[in-house]
């Protein structure tokens, strides 16, 4: 059935955004004001139209930290964060809600950005978001933090260490120096380079990134200076290299280390004439972009070894950068476990949870082998696996960690993946007989299983047959 709807004129809907209460702006892409209604207004003043969101509205040279609208345009998702106000005792706090805008070939085209202040009594419940019962000593002894201090360009931390690097990022940001990210796997080397591509002038050019180490070194030339027509076997037309498609921005190769000694020359080459040379051309192409490479191993050990040229080593290395491992950052990990349980449960449509405080001590304990992207994947499994608001040991499925750590455990990872599982589907079988109503046949086929294999889960899972 359709249901028609009667067509609206622009100002039906220019008033329908003037009534809402709350700050609402419509941004495109490159923080470019395109829409304010009057709560806006008020709050800022005088507006134009076509300039820079955070000149306009917060007096601000760069974005803002963080950005919902840039996160919106990146991931084509809602975004939600909570900013604390001024430490005037207020203890109150301003909700930005961010949405995007699709065009008609598919792509995020605008963003719409809600900001909307909360009293103390509508702000989210912090005694059923705590990631420890008990502050440490370390926590006790530090002043208080708020949101724009912890959360940078998609980036989260408090501790000294990452503090220390978002100053850096701000630092070398503004030149068009090449830099030299350093990180182990997982420490978010991309973002860093996302970051300081945000924060320069080049902000309103293209980010190109490349992983270096993922391509076999005739690919990985043709895929950066491009190629001609007829350059190799099944080079059938010019392609556009990524140093052109990055022009006036940002290329970003990760991995630098793993490309071999001929590369790296050719790339010496080009930063040092700021000219490509297609493979298989004859004729120069001036290139104009900002380099940011990335490594997660020495490369002055690879200039010992001879697997890295010194003289690029010294051209790339102009502004080096070092991401700390997580394992050296530990006061992070409760912001970005609360940052992380967030996402997860908007995304799958939960509603708050948050860790047992085993879990939690846990989680302090390890080593982190794999960085913000092991968390990020251990608390996704978390949220996924637990059916309570409480995600406990067990639901982190990570039995190899808990063991090692001197962690009681009576049952084998694989034990506790299937009686995790097991509670999920005892959980969607009552959900389905609820749903029919207590007629078994239904509930059975809406799960997609017999009738006795159905008759078999209510007797091993002990469903009581009168739900």
């Amino acid at each position: 059935m359709t249901i028609k709807t009667e067509q609206k004129s622009p100002q039906f809907y220019s008033s329908v955004l003037n009534s809402i209460a709350d700050p609402l702006i419509v941004i495109k892409e490159g923080f470019t004001l395109d829409y304010v209604n009057n709560a806006a207004s008020d709050v800022s003043g005088d507006h134009q139209l076509g300039q820079k969101c955070y000149e306009v509205l917060h007096g601000r040279e760069v974005p803002c930290d963080p950005c919902p609208c840039l996160t919106v345009f990146e991931t084509g998702k809602p975004f939600r964060s909570i900013r604390k106000s001024a430490s005037n005792g207020s203890g109150i706090q301003e909700e930005i809600r961010a949405y995007p805008v699709f065009g008609g070939d598919g792509k995020v085209s605008h963003a719409i950005e809600i900001m909307h202040r909360m009293t103390p009594s509508s702000s989210i419940d912090q005694n059923n978001r705590i990631f420890l019962k008990e502050k440490t000593a370390t926590e006790t002894s530090q002043p208080a933090i708020n949101k724009e201090e912890t959360h940078f360009c998609g980036m989260i931390g408090r501790s000294k260490k990452m503090r220390a690097l978002f100053q850096m990022i701000r630092l070398v940001a503004p030149s068009a120096a090449t830099a030299l990210i350093y990180g182990e796997s997982g420490t978010g080397k991309e973002r860093v380079a996302q970051a300081i591509h945000q924060m320069s002038p080049r902000r309103d050019r293209p980010f190109v990134a490349i992983d270096c180490g993922a391509l076999p070194e005739a690919l990985l030339e043709s895929e950066l200076f491009g190629h001609v027509k007829g350059a190799f076997t099944g080079a059938f037309s010019n392609k556009t290299g990524l140093f052109e498609e990055a022009a006036g921005g940002t290329l970003f190769l990760d991995e630098i280390s793993d490309t071999s000694l001929v590369f790296q020359s050719k790339l010496l080459r080009a930063l040092q004439e700021g000219e490509i040379r297609p493979v298989g051309g004859n004729c120069k192409i001036k290139v104009n972009i900002r380099l940011i490479a990335a490594t997660n191993r020495s490369l002055k050990e690879g200039i010992t070894k001879k697997t890295f040229r010194e003289d690029l080593y010294y051209r790339l290395a102009v502004m080096p950068i070092m991401i700390p491992p997580l394992r050296g950052r530990l006061d992070d990990i409760p912001l970005l476990v609360e940052h992380f349980i967030e996402k997860y449960t908007t995304e799958n449509g939960k509603g708050p949870m948050f860790l047992s405080k085993e879990a939690s001590e846990l989680l302090l304990r390890m080593p982190w082998k794999g960085n913000v992207r092991e968390l990020e994947n251990v608390i996704e499994r978390g949220v996924l696996v637990s059916q309570q608001s409480e995600i406990s040991l067990e639901s982190l499925l990570i039995e190899e960690e808990v063991t090692s750590l001197g962690y009681s455990s009576s049952a084998s990872l694989f034990s506790s993946t299937q009686e995790a599982l097991s509670k999920v589907e005892r959980a969607r079988i009552i959900e389905s007989l609820q749903e029919c109503k207590g007629n078994k046949s239904m509930a059975a086929r809406a799960l997609g299983i017999s009738r006795a294999s159905f008759y078999n889960k209510l007797k091993r899972y002990q469903i009581s047959a009168s739900i």
